[in-house]
């Protein structure tokens, strides 16, 4: 379970992304915390197991990983997301 989601990304998500963001935030009854690349080399070292930490910065996903956090990137969510979509699609159900 984590109390925050950490989004560090060079660009601002985009319409699906953001949704998984509202989704994450949702199920975890988490805060969203937006920050440049600076500040999340600095917080990094300070963060524990109730951080998810999302960025398109491999260097900072690199550090994050290192210190065992939770991380994720953008892609792969989206990948995720238009997996799951084929399949309910498959299974006759309607997503979006």
């Amino acid at each position: 379970m984590y109390s925050k989601i950490v989004l560090c990304l060079s660009e601002k998500e985009d319409d699906l992304l953001a949704k998984q963001i509202a989704m994450l935030k949702e199920r975890h009854h988490a805060e969203v915390e937006r920050i440049s690349a600076s500040d999340a080399a600095g917080q990094i070292p300070h963060w524990g197991s109730e951080v998810l930490f999302i960025s398109d910065n491999e260097d900072l996903l690199t550090q994050a990983k290192a210190r065992e956090l939770s991380t994720n990137d953008p892609q792969s969510m989206k990948e995720s997301y238009t997996k799951a979509m084929e399949m309910l699609k498959a299974l006759g159900m309607k997503g979006n």
